[in-house]
């Protein structure tokens, strides 16, 4: 065991990540090289800390002839790192293809319940939507299947924005990226640290992201 993660405190065991389920859209993208170069970038307004709480039926949207259907992942707020956020919010997460021949998607609520369970602590960067900013959600909304009202403010997160934290059999915390695999070697090493996100919000923290 190395040196780092002798000082992690044990927890219980939360089962692995199904990344293959949350994973479901291959980015194009140029990875921050650091945690805070995440937090600090123009769209990222929020950065939070908190659990897992379920996974809601989310929007279906029109995109040519096949509909898009969404979850939403809803994380109850434990601290706040940077900006300001209600105490639960909710994160579109896409349910992946439909099966051949059906609108029904490969990937069911149930599938992603499992894949992150409540109760799972997160770590969130996140962009609140604005009128021309960036969006997760392309193509006019045909169905609100979750009918939060109105006023929920809607996020999106960029690629790196969502760090799951996994505990393994052997009670030590290790970061998984939920919407991709985090770069942790060479000029990406600063996403390397002990202890799953608690390592990250301590590096955080050291940077000046202190929140409340």
């Amino acid at each position: 065991m190395a040196a780092t993660e002798s000082a992690c405190a044990r927890e219980a065991p939360t089962g692995r990540v199904n990344t293959r389920v949350l994973r479901q859209i291959a980015y194009d993208y140029e990875p921050a090289k650091t945690p805070e170069a995440l937090a600090r970038e123009k769209h990222v307004n929020v950065v939070v800390v908190g659990k897992v709480t379920g996974w809601l039926p989310g929007p279906i949207a029109s995109s040519g002839r096949t509909p898009q259907h969404w979850v939403l992942m809803r994380v109850q707020v434990e601290r706040r790192l940077k900006g300001i956020s209600d105490d639960v919010v909710y994160l579109p997460v896409w349910q992946g293809g439909v099966l051949g021949g059906t609108k029904t998607p490969h990937q069911g609520v149930d599938d992603f319940r499992r894949a992150a369970p409540k109760g799972m602590r997160v770590l969130m960067f996140l962009g609140k939507e604005r009128p021309g900013g960036p969006t997760v959600i392309s193509g006019p909304i045909t169905k609100n299947r979750t009918k939060l009202p109105s006023a929920t403010p809607r996020y999106w997160a960029p690629p790196q924005g969502v760090i799951l934290h996994e505990v393994g059999t052997d009670g030590i915390g290790r970061a998984v990226g939920g919407l991709v695999e985090l770069p942790r070697s060479g000029s990406y090493k600063a996403w390397d640290q002990p202890c799953g996100i608690d390592g990250l919000i301590t590096r955080l923290q050291a940077e000046g992201l202190k929140g409340r």
